[in-house]
């Protein structure tokens, strides 16, 4: 009885759902193939997106679908991001979620 008073103690402050960190990273895109290291992108705000399997694709129209790629792209188009920098990708159940600052590069023209 003692062992299953502990272990649904355990689960309480666990919660059902693992939320963690699986990769930080200090930029990433799905539209830039490289940032120059000169840039003078303006950060656009904080930008969060989570992808779940079966959610509607945003890089891939064959279902082979990277669950990263597509929470990153999600991110860049909910903020109009050029490139994401200060990125963390947590796995939250069986979805994943991007948190970083979205960046905007001037536009030239």
């Amino acid at each position: 009885m003692k062992a299953l008073l502990m272990l649904a103690g355990v689960l309480a402050a666990t919660g059902c759902s693992a939320h963690y960190a699986v990769l930080t990273v200090p930029a990433v895109s799905m539209t830039e193939p490289s940032v120059d290291g000169g840039t003078t992108a303006t950060p656009a705000g904080h930008v969060e997106s989570k992808y779940c399997p079966g959610d509607d694709s945003l890089t891939s129209q064959d279902h082979n679908v990277g669950l990263i790629d597509e929470a990153v792209m999600k991110a860049q188009k909910q903020s109009g991001a050029d490139y994401l920098t200060d990125v963390t990708v947590y796995r939250d159940g069986r979805c994943v979620v991007v948190e970083g600052t979205a960046m905007k590069e001037p536009q030239t023209g």
